[in-house]
């Protein structure tokens, strides 16, 4: 009996185990899943990827729908997603016949987006606001978010940069006014910034919008004019545990354009072109040597000749040039309970240009925190901290071109040689031994309280209290200031601006009927104060800039502001069922800068919509969304603040002495006049727009047209001398500007392993003067232009009327009166065989492009991400030009031989007779310069990235990893000469023009900043 129970236990153990063994097999036994996937009218859906969740095992459905999958675990999660479509998970359990029903995804339409003091959903948006997409920049090697938005957004232009810590320059829809303030309003996380978005660490936002119709603007009635910028910085998640991200890059930068002053061999070979009269000989055509000439017959200074018969070759760019590298390191907390969501961060950004010194440095902290403190009130604050390095003084780009490969920045014993080639030019590395401290420090801290009535639902008020704290420390002394007896200063400013807005919000929604009414009530207020103490004849600079007392001339001065601007904001939006949308606003002003008599201003707005898919008659197949608009609203543009008060100062010309012997009196004189009557800048305007979405979605976009007049324009009106004054700030004239713009985003390819997503945004914008003045003095019924300033009726604020070339004399062509061969052939209007301003002169074009437009691309092949963008600004016909000709030290024979140039510089000789510049040194009775199209295309950023499989990234320790390269300008098109035709400048060459001269840099050899090309490598790690 023993051994048979014995036996049972046995017999039984190995069938539990058997059992046990064979269950997983059983338990995996494959599961045909077949079904059907269609689309809310019952279609079949072809190319749906269905996939068993966290694994690659899946299939895509054929042209009818339909798929098959085979599955190895019954309590797998089906997961169906298309293009355009929400991705639905459904659970197997023991199903073999799962269909599917898949409802349109319009995530474009729902999208939130910031439109001043609140929210809205795109689809129900009456005006043109434009929302970036960071993530398709996210790895560029950008050191300011600004770099991240331009040409990726229709209407808005970001100016290229070329200096460590540039702030790029930011225009909206053209230019509308002629004196005013041109930069758009900027707004972080619902309050008022004034100063650098660079001192923003990209990292940090979360979404850029920008406000571009007059509808839109209103909101923020007299500072709207130029368009408004919405930042809203990153908050933690609620309900989510802690997520540490750390993202690095390092990138080594390099000039777009490669070029480098003259080396001695060319450098002596323009020396002898420049004096081609004597260097060459006349029977050859100036083109073979003259035995008899030497270099001491040109105007070589000693100094240089000296350096001829020494071989003297220094490399004066080369060495005042550095390896030019980014490298940023951004570390963040977020996370959040129920009730608190916070993100926490720090920065560290390093920027080192390519010329010596030119380096930038910032550091980032920032902690944003939001809590529900009851369900009728919620507590948060959004603090941050900026600090700003800019180092040492770089090497002065203006005077290396007055250096020559003949000579040395030192002398036997070592020591720098102020005048190198032995006149006026400094040595250009004098100012690279400065001592510098420039530091600019930023505290931001903005908190609010939202208060709900819960008998009241749908209503809050909610509490800004933003506070923006900014200290700026320029210090900086030189042994070689002063005529070489030593200078030194101190540069200590403070600017405070505080917000406080009273929000006031309803929103309620009755059956089809939405309605959401703003009422605002808030102030502005900015205070400056800077005191500068400088010195001048030391003894000695050991103590550098800590030792003023010491100075033989001692220095002080000091100066403050203060501005108020108080306002109140009505607005309220309705829509039904979606369809029908209507917004209206009205704005109040009152600003301490605008006059006596016109202390306040209204701006009101209105904007109308009407979503026709919606309707039960527009059953059009292939259109998914169709959405026309339409809007009107007014925007100001604030005055100077102290701009229609009569001002006094007290300069070295209003002090006087009383009597011989007497003591000084510090006098005071009236250096302005008053208008009690000068007005803020009003900007009027319409904009129509359309949104749509076809094809499934897979397809969307918007199209804008826009018309605005701006009048009042702020015009320093000239004075007859009998007054006292030559002029006084008025009001007069009128600007139009108008555009056309659009964006179009696509889903061409969407499969299980392979995605291909590109967006294409084109503006065009052309503005142009209405009326000036009004007069119309020659009595031919038509307004007269200002030509003196430029401005001509019914044309771009850029128009340029110039002298028109028309080549380069050659040695045998007939010239006219005064012209040499080497000089610009220019064009005689008139026929009358001379050259004058007034007969010849005529208009070229205008300086404003024609058109722009960008394009972003994005594959994705499983892990690997793919993009790239494409920048363009184009000139059509006769747009978009600027001089390009040869500034430097180059206007007389004497300053040309002893000075240098870039290598991209192709002076006429009669060695180079095809040479595109004219000699700059010989004396033309009017001048002349070539105007070129500065067109180009430029493959702007593309990056690759490799995002590690979840199980790999689960072996560090790590819930996503992302490695990627990026380049960033790596190649551009253009027929524009020398450096990057996107640059602007001013230039103030020797024997120009004494105001200075706009322009692309070109083929100037002042301010030789050159734009950098990148290439970056980075990481991307969430735990």
């Amino acid at each position: 009996m023993k051994n048979r129970s014995h036996s049972l236990y046995r017999s039984g153990l190995l069938g539990l185990i058997w059992l046990l063994a064979i269950s997983p097999v059983m338990a995996q036994t494959p599961l045909l899943v077949t079904g059907r996937i269609t689309d809310e009218t019952g279609q079949g859906l072809p190319g749906v990827t269905v996939l068993i969740k966290n694994t690659t095992n899946g299939t895509t459905t054929s042209a009818e729908g339909t798929y098959k999958l085979t599955v190895s675990a019954t309590n797998a999660i089906l997961v169906a997603s298309y293009v355009g479509y929400i991705t639905q998970e459904i659970p197997i359990t023991t199903k073999s016949v799962i269909d599917i029903t898949l409802a349109p995804d319009n995530k474009t339409l729902n999208e939130v987006v910031v439109v001043g003091y609140g929210t809205q959903q795109r689809k129900d948006l009456t005006g043109s606001i434009a929302s970036a997409d960071l993530v398709a920049f996210k790895e560029s090697p950008n050191v300011s978010i600004l770099q991240s938005l331009k040409g990726s957004l229709p209407g808005l232009t970001i100016s290229q940069t070329n200096r460590a810590g540039d702030e790029p320059a930011i225009n909206i829809r053209g230019t509308s006014t002629l004196n005013g303030n041109t930069a758009p309003l900027i707004i972080v996380d619902g309050i008022i910034f004034n100063g650098r978005l660079s001192d923003i660490n990209p990292a940090d936002v979360a979404s850029v919008d920008v406000l571009k119709d007059p509808s839109s603007k209103a909101i923020y009635g007299s500072q709207a004019a130029n368009g408004v910028v919405l930042v809203t910085t990153k908050t933690g998640r609620a309900a989510s545990k802690p997520t540490i991200t750390y993202s690095g890059s390092y990138a080594i930068s390099s000039p777009t354009i490669k070029a480098t002053l003259l080396r001695r061999d060319a450098f002596l070979e323009k020396i002898r072109d420049i004096n081609y009269l004597t260097a060459f000989t006349k029977e050859s055509g100036y083109t073979q040597p003259n035995p008899a000439w030497t270099f001491a017959n040109s105007e070589l200074f000693p100094i240089s000749l000296a350096g001829v018969n020494a071989g003297t070759d220094y490399d004066w760019y080369g060495e005042l040039t550095q390896d030019a590298s980014i490298q940023s390191h951004n570390l963040s907390l977020s996370g959040g309970s129920d009730k608190t969501n916070y993100f926490m961060s720090g920065g560290y950004t390093k920027e080192k240009g390519l010329i010596k010194n030119d380096d930038y440095a910032r550091y980032t902290v920032r902690i944003n925190l939001d809590t529900e403190v009851t369900k009728w009130l919620t507590l948060g604050a959004n603090t941050s901290g900026a600090f700003t390095n800019f180092f040492k003084d770089a090497p002065d780009m203006n005077a290396i071109v007055g250096t020559n490969p003949l000579v040395q920045p030192r002398d036997a014993s070592g020591n720098y040689i102020v005048n190198p080639i032995g006149d006026f030019n400094v040595n250009p590395f004098l100012s690279a031994e400065n001592d510098r401290y420039e530091v600019q420090s930023r505290l931001v801290g903005n908190f609010y309280g939202i208060v709900r009535v819960p008998s009241v639902p749908g209503f809050s008020y909610r509490l800004n209290f933003g506070n923006n704290l900014k200290f700026f420390k320029n210090y900086t002394s030189s042994i070689y200031g002063a005529g070489q007896t030593g200078s030194a200063a101190k540069n200590d400013a403070t600017q405070y601006d505080q917000t406080l807005d009273n929000i006031f919000n309803y929103t309620r929604s009755f059956g089809k009927h939405n309605i959401n009414a703003t009422a605002v009530y808030g102030y502005n207020t900015s205070k400056f104060d800077r005191t500068v103490a400088s010195g001048t004849g030391f003894s000695d600079l050991n103590l550098s800039y800590n030792s003023l007392q010491q100075a033989e001339i001692q220095k002080i001065s000091s100066e403050a502001w203060e501005e108020v601007l108080l306002y109140q904001l009505g607005s309220v939006s309705y829509n039904y069922g979606s369809k029908y949308l209507i917004k209206a606003t009205v704005r109040r002003d009152g600003f301490s800068g605008f006059s006596k008599n016109n202390k306040t201003g209204i701006f009101p707005s209105i904007g109308v919509g009407w979503v026709l898919s919606e309707e039960p008659f527009f059953k059009v197949p292939g259109i998914d969304y169709l959405k026309v608009r339409g809007s009107y609203g007014e925007n100001g543009n604030k005055v100077g603040r102290y701009s229609s008060l009569a001002r006094v100062s007290a300069t070295d010309d209003s002090k006087y002495v009383f009597g011989d012997g007497g003591l000084t009196a510090i006098g005071r004189t009236v250096s302005s006049l008053a208008n009690a009557d000068l007005r803020w800048e009003r900007t009027r305007g319409i904009n129509v727009g359309l949104d749509f979405a076809i094809l499934n979605n897979r397809i969307d976009g918007n199209i804008e047209y826009y018309n605005s007049n701006t009048n009042d324009l702020l015009w320093q009106q000239t004075l007859p001398q009998t007054s006292g004054f030559s002029n006084v700030f008025t009001n007069l004239g009128q600007i139009n500007n108008t555009g056309f713009e659009f964006m179009l985003h696509a889903k061409p390819v969407q499969t299980k392993n392979l995605s291909w997503d590109v967006t294409v945004n084109f503006t065009r914008n052309r503005n142009k003067v209405v009326t000036i003045l009004g007069e119309d003095k020659n009595n031919d019924g038509v307004e007269d232009d200002l030509v003196a300033s430029s401005l001509f009726i019914g044309r771009p604020i850029g128009t340029i009327y110039d002298y028109r070339t028309q080549g380069i004399y050659q040695l045998t062509d007939e010239k006219l009166a005064g012209f040499q061969a080497g000089t610009y052939r220019i064009e005689d209007v008139n026929k009358d065989g001379k050259i004058t301003p007034a007969d010849d002169r005529q208009i070229l074009g205008n300086t404003e492009p024609a058109y722009q437009f960008g394009i972003q691309n994005t594959v994705s092949y499983r892990q690997f991400t793919l993009r790239a963008f494409i920048n363009s600004i184009q000139g059509g016909s006769n747009s978009y030009l600027s001089p390009n000709f040869p500034y430097g030290y180059n206007g007389t024979p004497g300053q040309a031989t002893n000075s240098n140039w870039f290598d991209f510089t192709d002076f006429w000789s009669p060695r180079n007779p095809g040479g595109i510049h004219p000699n700059p040194w010989l004396p033309t009775p009017a001048g002349g310069r070539e105007y070129v199209q500065r067109n180009f295309v430029r493959l702007q950023d593309i990056s690759l990235s490799y995002s590690l499989t979840d199980a790999i990234a689960r072996k560090i320790g790590a819930a996503n990893c992302k490695v990627f390269v990026s380049g960033k300008n790596l190649l551009t098109f253009t027929n524009w000469k020398g450096w990057d035709p996107e640059t602007n400048t001013t230039l103030f060459p020797v024997g120009g023009p004494a105001n200075g001269v706009n322009t692309a840099l070109g083929v100037t050899s002042i301010n030789a900043f050159p734009v950098l090309k990148s290439y970056s490598l980075g990481v991307d790690i969430t735990f």
